[in-house]
């Protein structure tokens, strides 16, 4: 049942129109794995995955996705799809079984979920494919690169587990090729090398190499190996301005709840933080930081009506946030339009733009909208 007309509208065209240019970026030797974690960066993990799983050809489909937790795979299992899964997250303290059930393949990177998993094989009288993390520089997860050697021998007494993959992640794959950051992601490339070297020199050979994020798909050919991973650039958000031309995936819209008629001087929300310096029309939106829509975009952020940007005035509240539309040459009224993210007519608010109003990353604004606001 939906009733209140805040909405997330998806489009799986254009998400398909993205995977076509990560395809003809890479070419047809190299995988592409789709990160879908996160509920697909907000827009419905299971619904982008089958749209990126059933396309007709095999060219138009991905090779993997890629979920951060053990249920987020969990999850695309149940929906029916059958496309390989790496675990990025790996699998903790409580995941080898349910991984080995579901035929889950975990990022490895940690010696007690290398026993466990190992286990958990053994039982179901299988081998378990993982995939091995180094650190070059991220600081995150991933056996550190001091360690590696070590981590490997002691990985060798584990029967159970196949070596599939190897892989790194880049801390600046976003910044400007010739630029300090740029550098250092030559850097962690380099360090992935002397760590595959030393791989190898165990007497494993692993069949998917991979580093490249969507900043490192683009800026990065060279290390594009046997697999990338593209997150944002799949959702219609450039990484660099190299990129070939994305279509955005999600907007976000709702209805005029009501409009007001204001005297100059007059209050708007909490903490009069907006006070009318005329007599104005305040149109209120049934949207708020519940759904996801920061608190911060208060007096800084804008929403299009009749095709004309309208600053949102005053606090953003729970539920409701107030936009001054007083210069809409047509009579705004209950029930019109208000786009929030996307296009209305000719004029279009981009991710970017929000991201950058409420002093944050497209990541966070997408991935932020809530469950309350429905994806169509």
């Amino acid at each position: 049942m939906r009733i209140r007309p805040t909405v997330a509208a998806v489009d799986l065209d254009a998400l398909r129109h993205n995977l076509g240019v990560a395809r003809g970026l890479v070419g047809p030797d190299c995988a592409v794995l789709a990160a879908v974690k996160g509920d697909a960066y907000g827009h419905g993990a299971v619904r982008c995955a089958l749209a990126l799983s059933s396309a007709p050809e095999p060219q138009e489909r991905v090779d993997w996705f890629g979920v951060a937790l053990v249920e987020e795979g969990a999850q695309l299992r149940a929906a029916g799809i059958s496309t390989p899964i790496l675990c990025l997250g790996g699998v903790g303290r409580f995941g080898a079984d349910e991984v080995v059930h579901l035929r889950l393949v975990p990022v490895l990177y940690d010696e007690g979920d290398a026993e466990r998993l190992d286990a958990a094989a053994r039982a179901a009288g299988v081998r378990q494919r993982v995939h091995l993390k180094v650190d070059t520089g991220m600081g995150r997860l991933g056996v550190p690169l001091p360690h590696w050697g070590r981590f490997l021998d002691r990985l060798a007494r584990f029967g159970n587990l196949d070596v599939e993959g190897f892989m790194t992640h880049f801390a600046t794959a976003d910044a400007p090729v010739d630029s300090a950051d740029g550098h250092f992601v030559l850097e962690q490339a380099r360090r992935y090398a002397e760590a595959l070297k030393t791989l190898r020199a165990r007497g494993y050979a692993p069949r998917l190499r991979h580093t490249c994020n969507s900043g490192g798909l683009v800026q990065y050919p060279t290390f594009h190996m046997d697999m990338v991973r593209p997150g944002l650039l799949l959702y219609g958000v450039a990484p660099s301005p190299e990129t070939p031309r994305l279509r955005p995936v999600l907007s976000v819209s709702t209805q005029v709840l009501v409009v007001r008629d204001l005297p100059a001087r007059a209050s708007v929300s909490y903490n009069r933080s907006f006070v009318t310096h005329r007599a104005s029309r305040i149109a209120t939106l049934p949207v708020g930081y519940a759904d996801g829509y920061p608190r911060v975009l208060g007096g800084r952020a804008q929403v299009l009506i009749a095709g004309r940007r309208c600053p949102v005035v005053g606090v953003v509240c729970m539920d409701l946030c107030m936009v001054d539309v007083t210069d809409v040459p047509d009579w705004v009224e209950a029930g019109d339009e208000a786009m929030l993210l996307g296009a209305q007519g000719d004029a279009r608010i981009g991710v970017e733009e929000l991201a950058a109003w409420a002093e944050t990353i497209p990541y966070e604004i997408l991935c932020g909208f809530s469950e309350r606001v429905p994806r169509v």
